[in-house]
């Protein structure tokens, strides 16, 4: 998700705001509680630039259905609404609205007006949601001047996972949060902390093409509580809070921010209530990180190599190894096979910890688990219940151990931010 780059971006451009459309009252973005009415001050952005392959079809008076390459947007043309034959194009752009998400879109050609509303549909997946809520995301075009504008959202289906909205022009269009917490994500070592800010763009729900701001600081009265789930301890006030990592790995990863908002939204006569916005906190020395029978926790230094073929992530501490790879999705759930496909390591001089025990053998018990969303960290957690071990020195011995793993490793070839 862009929101973190966008939010900065835009806020290099306020020097463009003289330019921008404006409605009566100022913008106090350092005092929330004292912005009259609702944030007006358009933001003037770049133009997207192309990322990826244009899509073209010819629609006419019938009326037709085009969508770009991934699906992620379809534009419904009704019968009626265009007179002659015409090259529709849908090309994929970098996403410039404030708060903006995911991938945007160059609808052409610009000057074309149609007599009837062309039906456009965004379909968002868990990267737009993430600090957000679903029944929070917006669709925006940027006009002429530079300018974000809203139309009123037609619907928001939670099951389909598509945001929708009509218009009688083309434009660039893309998707964003209308509320956020930020971070929405965060990767920590024990013991350190995280400032954590609520935002909105916009607030009125009421008005067509929507001016689409800055983000703000929400207004207090829009919050009704924080909460914390998992260890660490959360101090917060009004739309700011701070979350300190315990001072040892936890027993549970991520913990969880929670914000509830005093508010609700009505899109088409459906109310959405319990609105809430979670950020996810994920505490661990960079590394592989390794605890043997409750004992203390051990760090690997490494990193991951994903890849198509077999995901490995690697950690060295001296003469010691740890290590787990995985076959499949670089994201998901996996259970230790028999094989190498799902597989533990941790070799210690003679001593071998693995996921098989006994004499065999039998597969261990327990999971991996791996995110690898962010763009610069790989995180997971493990546990092997029971992990075999190996002494190689003759004569030989070998048992049991409980073994709990966590890890946050860059990728191989990712740089320090």
């Amino acid at each position: 998700m862009k929101i973190i780059t966008n939010l900065l971006l835009s806020l290099t451009l306020v020097a463009c705001m003289a330019s921008c459309e404006t409605d009566p009252g100022t913008v106090d973005p350092t005092n929330p509680d004292n912005n009259p009415g609702k944030p007006a001050t358009g933001a003037v952005t770049p133009v997207g630039n192309p990322e990826g392959t244009a899509t073209t079809a010819t629609i006419g008076p019938a009326g037709g259905i085009i969508q770009s390459a991934d699906k992620r947007v379809q534009i419904q043309i009704p019968a009626g609404a265009l007179t002659t034959n015409q090259t529709i194009s849908v090309q994929p752009i970098s996403n410039h609205c404030p708060a903006g998400t995911g991938q945007a879109f160059r609808l052409t050609p610009h000057g074309i007006n149609f007599a009837k509303p062309a039906t456009i549909t965004f379909q968002y997946n868990e990267d737009d949601v993430n600090g957000s809520h679903p029944a929070l995301l917006r669709i925006a075009y940027q006009n002429d001047k530079g300018i974000w504008q809203s139309p009123t959202v037609k619907s928001i289906d939670t099951t389909a996972h598509t945001v929708t909205v009509q218009t009688t022009h083309f434009s660039d269009w893309g998707l964003f949060q209308k509320m956020f917490i930020n971070p929405y994500n965060s990767f920590l070592n024990p013991g350190d902390k995280v400032h954590l800010k609520v935002f909105q763009t916009m607030e009125s729900e009421f008005e067509d093409d929507l001016i689409v701001p800055l983000p703000i600081l929400i207004p207090t009265k829009y919050i009704e509580k924080w909460a914390l789930s998992g260890e660490g301890t959360l101090s917060h006030m009004h739309n700011e809070g701070d979350y300190y990592a315990p001072a040892k790995i936890p027993a549970t990863n991520p913990a969880t921010v929670t914000v509830f908002l005093n508010k609700s939204t009505t899109i088409e006569g459906k109310v959405y209530k319990d609105l809430r916005l979670i950020t996810n906190i994920f505490v661990a020395p960079e590394g592989i990180s390794v605890q043997l029978n409750g004992g203390e926790w051990k760090t690997y230094p490494g990193g991951a190599n994903i890849n198509p073929t077999h995901n490995v992530v690697l950690g060295q501490s001296g003469a010691e190894y740890a290590s787990v790879g995985w076959k499949g999705a670089p994201t998901g759930t996996f259970r230790w096979t028999k094989s190498a496909d799902v597989a533990f390591n941790i070799i210690k001089g003679s001593l071998i910890y693995q996921h098989l025990y006994g004499t065999a053998p039998s597969v261990s018990g327990g999971s991996l688990k791996v995110d690898n969303t962010d763009d610069t960290w790989v995180v997971g957690t493990f546990t092997v219940e029971p992990a075999g071990w190996i002494d190689t020195t003759p004569p030989g011995k070998m048992g049991t151990a409980s073994v709990k793993g966590v890890f946050r490793m860059k990728r191989v070839g990712v740089g320090a931010q």
